[in-house]
């Protein structure tokens, strides 16, 4: 035995530390056993420093070899070098082999001198081996084959450092013997019918919640269940009723379920209450089962809020992928209305010169402008409503209304590329249930992609005379509504109509999609319960979303733009406004227009401006934008709030994503958010009613 110094045994036994610490981490991450063994066998040598490690099983054939199933090192060249075997000869007397045949630990001091390791003696010379140590994963019949380790020097495996790789050999034992029983879980949940106690061992193991409930009591939970509910133990959960455990909008829904259970297998999702009251969302398969010789249901359940925010995340990316493609079309479609309003307003100012302008005239081209912005400001709200994180509830909808919506955004992108776009759509809307903004999405990406398709068509593929085209279509057949979106395009190759709705896959030119589109979208139409698919024709590509019709709902209206009142409303006498925005042209407009209905008007171009004033001479009633430099709105509106909690505030922006931020200050009678461009009838109107005197 060689004497080693203190330092140098601390050493050794440190990397034996080392490697137990670290494969236990990779253990409680593992999810596949060969990737598994890789790990610890990387762990033995890249982190604690070990010459070789292989992890070996024996096989059942004529030689009783030993199979190399992972290993690492730079010298694995040995293990092709060598034969190894489990047998009661010299090739199975070795370490490894006698490991696996005896399931005992096998120390091997010196490879120069241990007569046992004379057919590998000049192997392992060359590769500088002159330790070892072979531990069984399992005993007897049960043992799996050996973790085998190789250093350079001698007597390197002392009673401390056998006992630390031996606990390392009986947690990877354990752990793959769990890897293999999650594996085999699928083929055993479909036996838990035959045996109580088989279905008891199998549940109590699985990661997900197991619960039993009969008539809606719980009367059976596994230990897992109580980690995702937040019960300080499974048995904290018996006893209770499953309406404890839904959210409460689902509770009627989940009563009628256990007054008559589904016959079949059912998988949903739902929204779940952990005990504390914490909502989460869980992925749900329920099943009949007897339980004691009693009908119940069997629940597995599986906390996915991780995995929906991704999929949020990932809807939002496409969402945004999807406005930069678009910019150039919604560019144009602003200028229109834009170029109008310059245009009237120009030929105005001429006319007024040479004395031309009556005043019938003059106030329809002032209507005319202000139709102008209107058409403007609805082609600015689609866009927010579209870009905004949606995190609305489902509803029930008119999915006409919506598909025509995205053809609103997207039918000006398409003409300056000389491409038609035809419809031919219901007059009478139909409800479906989900979120509008979702499956405008859907249509305006499908829309695009047509675009692209035509837009990108060589000129080899067109025939004489041939034009763009893109069709958008719906009908019900049914209880089911198809939306049809095609092209005369190019078409989709059977071979690429395969793949078309894998996250990431595109044909397009890098830096023009990003393979998420219809990815996204055949999502966004499971979860409405619908289809999206990709249908084969002679020329060009069609798509059809078929969606369940919902016919227990009405639609929920959109956003009503409530056009301004013909003329200002009665006013009080003598009120004080103040005006807070940093453009100073939108400041002295709003001025000249409240100053001419009688009001004393006070101008302020930064939020802390505007206190610093309001501290001075108080308002009746503050007017703010939010986005300011010195000072923004929303530090305004908390300091004005702070000082008079009754104060009326009007809070004017074109900035949607601010205004939800400060929902939880507005949500009151005394304030109003109107989003840019203003209708000044429609301010007047609010400022009016927040200076009434009270009836």
């Amino acid at each position: 035995m060689i004497a080693y110094s203190v330092a140098e045994q601390l050493r050794l036994v440190e990397r034996a530390v080392t490697a137990f610490t670290r494969s236990t981490e990779a253990l409680l991450r593992a999810t596949d056993e060969i990737a598994l063994l890789g790990d610890i066998c990387h762990i033995a040598v890249e982190v604690a420093g070990y010459s070789l490690a292989w992890i070996g099983y024996p096989r059942q054939d004529g030689e009783k070899s030993v199979e190399p199933i992972a290993q690492a090192g730079f010298r694995a060249g040995y293990l092709r070098d060598i034969r190894v075997g489990w047998g009661d000869d010299d090739l199975g007397r070795g370490p490894t082999g006698t490991a696996i045949r005896t399931g005992a630990t096998q120390v091997l001091r010196d490879t120069g001198t241990d007569p046992s390791f004379s057919p590998w003696r000049d192997t392992a010379r060359k590769y500088g081996f002159r330790s070892s140590i072979a531990l069984p994963l399992g005993r007897g019949d049960d043992c799996l084959g050996a973790l085998t380790i190789y250093a350079e020097e001698p007597d390197a495996f002392d009673a401390d450092v056998i006992r630390l790789l031996e606990d390392l050999a009986s947690n990877l034992t354990y752990g793959i013997g769990a890897l293999r029983l999650r594996a085999e879980r699928d083929i055993a949940v479909r036996e838990l019918a035959e045996s109580e106690e088989r279905y008891r061992s199998l549940v109590e193991l699985a990661p997900d919640a197991v619960i039993v409930h009969s008539a809606g009591t719980v009367v059976f939970a596994n230990r897992a269940s109580a980690r995702v509910f937040g019960a300080p133990a499974a048995s904290d959960l018996i006893g209770r009723t499953m309406l404890e455990l839904v959210d409460s909008a689902e509770r009627d829904e989940l009563a009628a379920r256990i007054a008559s259970p589904p016959a079949d297998r059912v998988v949903d999702e739902r929204r779940m209450l952990k005990l504390d009251g914490t909502p989460f969302d869980a992925e749900v398969v329920a099943t009949t089962i007897a339980f004691h010789g009693v009908q119940a249901r069997l629940l597995v359940m599986r906390d996915i809020t991780d995995r929906k925010q991704v999929q949020e995340q990932l809807l939002q990316t496409a969402k945004l992928a999807t406005l930069g493609e678009m910019a150039a079309g919604l560019v144009h479609e602003l200028s229109q209305p834009l170029n109008i309003i310059r245009l009237t307003a120009e030929g105005a100012l001429l006319f007024i010169e040479r004395g031309k302008a009556t005043e019938q005239w003059q106030a329809e081209q002032f209507v005319l402008i202000a139709d102008q912005t209107e058409r403007a400001a609805e082609i600015m709200d689609d866009i927010r409503i579209f870009s905004r994180r949606d995190n609305s509830p489902e509803q029930v909808f008119d999915a006409i209304a919506t598909v025509r919506s995205a053809i609103g955004v997207l039918g000006g992108h398409m003409r300056p590329d000389d491409i038609v776009l035809v419809t031919d759509l219901p007059d009478a809307p139909v409800p479906v249930l989900g979120r509008r903004v979702q499956l405008e999405q859907v249509v305006m990406n499908l829309l695009a992609n047509a675009h692209h398709a035509l837009e990108d068509m060589p000129a080899a593929g067109r025939e004489p005379g041939w034009s763009g085209m893109v069709k958008v279509s719906a009908a019900i057949f049914g209880r089911d509504l198809h939306v049809f979106v095609s092209d005369n395009g190019p078409g989709i190759p059977s071979a690429v109509r395969a793949r078309i709705f894998e996250p990431f896959f595109t044909t397009k030119e890098a830096g023009r999609g990003t393979g998420l589109g219809l990815s996204v979208s055949f999502g966004i139409v499971s979860a409405m319960g619908g289809r999206l698919e990709a249908l084969e024709q002679a020329n060009g590509a069609r798509f059809r979303i078929t969606l369940p019709i919902n016919g227990e709902g009405r639609p929920a209206e959109r956003e009503n733009r409530a056009p301004p009142p013909p003329s200002p409303p009665p006013l009080p006498a003598d009120a004080h406004i103040m005006v807070v925005d940093d453009e100073t042209t939108a400041n002295d407009a709003l001025a000249s227009y409240l100053g001419e209905l009688g009001y004393r008007v006070t101008i302020s171009t930064s939020g802390s401006e505007a206190w610093q004033r309001f501290r001075v001479d108080p308002a009746d009633v503050v007017i703010t934008d939010l986005r300011m430099p010195s000072g923004g709105g929303e530090q305004l509106v908390e300091q004005l709030r702070d000082f008079d909690p009754l104060l009326p505030i009007v809070v004017v922006t074109g900035h949607l994503g601010a205004t939800e931020r400060l929902a939880d200050n507005l949500q009151d009678d005394r304030c109003a958010v109107l989003k840019k461009p203003v209708a000044l009838g429609r301010l007047g109107e609010l400022i009016a009613g927040f200076l009434k005197p009270p009836e």
